[in-house]
């Protein structure tokens, strides 16, 4: 039919567009903040890349469905500023007829958010957890940047690194402050290697000087030398706590972002079932939304493009903050996994249904489905 494919059309069009839009702007955010905790020294930059990547893949199904929304809404938009609503009114096409063409053109975004939600978005978030859990556990020297100041993971010792190493392995103008055993010592070197030595990793120095001395006293004690070497850490360092613990315990553990969601639906923990909560809810509030763009897109034509983007944008953040609100009063033992869902989605369908009622297109009787439809269809017009 025409009607279909011309608004299935127009639709992914638009959608297309929102899309690169909002993927561009996202993936510039993301960007820019895994940059600055490469900087910081918080994450690897060699993971850069792969943790760009996992960020994106967990953010995906946002993206997709605000910008099926947006397409959606944009072209019912159109259509009521051409008239085309009212021409396709006036040529019998029933009301209903521009959800079931939205549905079909909406079904494999929604089944894409539904696969994203419930299975990539754990599995991105492990990685993430595990490529994070990998870089903390590397020795402090390796988890400086050249040009900054780091502090070690036990707090006593601050490294700065003026060249990172070569091919060589060789690192230029290396600083180390120590705190230990009452004493503070500074160590400066021209040159450091790593180098590992009876079971442990090792910082040789080479060309430098040793200043030592006790906080608060005038004993300085300085050593020139031409090597030294500072113990950093065991190589074969001991297996940690998490992995030693038994499964029960070790999921009990573990962020429920990072549980599969058949782990989370076999289990009575209110703070994994608001996870499962917030993954059912994200697909379905897409088809809420998505169906709820078409009587939405009935406003006055002197409106603007913008206004509608605007409106758009914060009816989707509303509804996703609502589904984090349900999260949180499941967790918190205020509303269990069934009432939490009827109450959100029942009531964002009983708005849909109100607009559609209130835009004409449902109707009570038949016999008058087309010329309300007509009449509510074309929106707010100005009269002459």
């Amino acid at each position: 039919m025409l009607l279909d494919t011309s608004l299935r059309r127009e639709m992914a069009r638009n959608f297309g567009g929102s899309f690169t839009v909002l993927f561009s702007v996202v993936l510039t955010l993301m960007l820019i903040r895994i940059l600055g905790q490469a900087s910081e020294g918080q994450a690897n930059p060699q993971d850069l890349f792969l943790l760009i990547g996992l960020a994106s893949l967990s953010y995906l199904q946002f993206i997709l469905g605000l910008a099926l929304f947006i397409a959606v809404l944009m072209s019912f938009s159109r259509m009521h500023r051409d008239s085309e609503m009212v021409i396709w009114s006036g040529a019998g096409v029933a009301p209903l007829k521009f959800f079931g063409t939205t549905l079909r053109f909406s079904a494999p975004v929604i089944l894409a958010i539904a696969l994203l939600t419930l299975i990539a978005w754990p599995w991105a978030n492990q990685q993430n957890a595990a490529l994070r859990e990998r870089f903390e556990q590397r020795s402090d020297l390796s988890r400086v940047a050249p040009g900054q100041f780091r502090q070690s993971a036990s707090g006593q010792r601050v490294f700065f690194i003026g060249k990172g190493a070569n091919a060589q392995g060789l690192a230029r103008n290396i600083f180390i402050r120590d705190k230990g055993n009452g004493k503070e010592t500074i160590t400066l070197a021209q040159s450091a290697k790593l180098q590992n030595h009876d079971g442990s990793r090792y910082l040789m120095l080479d060309s430098g000087h040793r200043y030592t001395h006790t906080p608060g006293q005038a004993d300085y004690q300085i050593t020139g030398f031409s090597q030294m070497g500072i113990r950093l850490s065991a190589i074969a360092a001991p297996p940690s706590a998490a992995s030693t613990l038994p499964e029960a315990a070790r999921l009990a553990n573990t962020p429920s972002r990072e549980i599969s969601t058949l782990t989370l639906a076999m289990s009575h923990i209110p703070a994994w079932l608001g996870e499962l909560s917030w993954r059912i809810g994200v697909p379905i509030s897409t088809v809420l939304l998505v169906f709820m763009a078409i009587p939405l897109s009935a406003t006055n034509p002197r409106a603007g493009r913008a206004l509608q983007l605007i409106m758009a944008i914060l009816i989707y953040l509303t509804y996703l903050n609502f589904l984090n609100a349900a999260q949180g009063w499941i967790d918190q033992g205020k509303l269990s996994l069934g009432a939490a869902l009827l109450i959100l989605h029942g009531t964002a369908a009983f708005v849909l249904i109100a607009l559609a009622f209130y835009k004409g297109l449902l109707t009570w009787r038949r016999g008058l489905q087309a010329r309300p439809s007509a009449n509510r269809l074309q929106g707010p017009t100005a009269s002459h």
